[in-house]
């Protein structure tokens, strides 16, 4: 693996240097330690190598003459490079970690999870993001890389957070956010209902500001469409304005368009009534 790591680093011009870091990714699988929180972290994962293939994108990297050089002489270039050599040498420190631990721990404690253990909404956004990324990639057909495990939560932390600074870096030199914002919205444009962009929402997050951004607006809008101008409620009536989703549809993953527009002008509880503007999906009930 050293070899290739070598390999993607010598002798690239920038953009097929970028298109490398990119490819890498895709070739990093999740070990049984994450647990319940494995769909978090690969999408967590995915979204770290959206954002770097939207930065180059955004910087037009593939066709821009600056990037089609190794020994650049914009110092804006030059930096870049800088930054995506770094990229390379922590996935190949992360790998050498892993290396190690694959040659003491024993063999149940090596086993992987794949995407057919994800559930439908994370499967379903992961090979998403994998898709928007492998069709603005291009590919230098260089090497065929190995995949390579992470075993643990801590050490993927950091890594993660790690290629979010890199990519704050890249950002800074390059200002590129109205592309990115553009970029992030056509990502999730396809997508409108509430669940599955929750999703996705809360693995951005920390990884992702602008998609973070982006969802959390759109989820908004879509719970903006249910609204009450007056609520007034007595005695254990209670009222709930917006669309309510069982947990079979959020765990399941059931996919659910919300597109309908609910409002009344003014609502009243009194005594055990129970009031709710919006849709209901699945059997949920409001004393729940």
């Amino acid at each position: 693996m050293a070899e290739i790591f070598g390999t993607i680093t010598g002798a690239l011009n920038v953009a097929a240097l970028f298109n490398n870091c990119v490819e890498c990714f895709e070739y990093i699988q999740l070990g049984r330690h994450f647990g319940r929180d494995y769909e978090t972290c690969q999408l967590k994962l995915d979204i770290a190598m959206t954002r770097l293939s939207r930065w180059g994108q955004a910087v037009d990297i593939n066709s821009d003459a600056h990037f089609a050089t190794d020994s650049p002489d914009d110092k804006r270039v030059q930096l870049a490079q800088s930054i995506l050599e770094q990229i390379v040498l922590l996935f190949q420190s992360s790998q050498k970690t892993s290396k190690r631990y694959e040659m003491t721990a024993e063999q149940q404690d090596l086993v992987l999870y794949s995407e057919n253990d994800m559930g439908s909404v994370s499967r379903g956004w992961h090979n998403r993001l994998w898709e928007l990324v492998r069709r603005g990639r291009k590919s230098t057909g260089l090497v065929k890389k190995t995949a390579w495990a992470l075993y643990d939560g801590k050490a993927f932390e950091r890594m993660v957070n790690q290629i979010k600074d890199f990519v704050d870096e890249l950002e800074k030199v390059f200002p590129v956010e109205s592309a990115c914002r553009r970029l992030a919205e056509i990502e999730i444009e396809e997508v409108e209902d509430e669940p599955r962009l929750a999703v996705l929402r809360d693995a951005a997050e920390d990884v992702d500001p602008v998609l973070a951004g982006a969802v959390a607006e759109k989820v908004q809008t879509i719970a903006g469409r249910n609204s009450a101008n007056e609520v007034k409620v007595e005695e254990r009536a209670r009222i709930q304005v917006g669309s309510r989703f069982s947990e079979a549809v959020l765990v399941r993953g059931i996919a659910v368009t919300d597109r309908t527009e609910n409002s009344v002008d003014r609502a009243e509880g009194k005594g055990d009534a129970r009031i709710q503007i919006g849709n209901r999906y699945g059997g949920t009930r409001l004393d729940d």
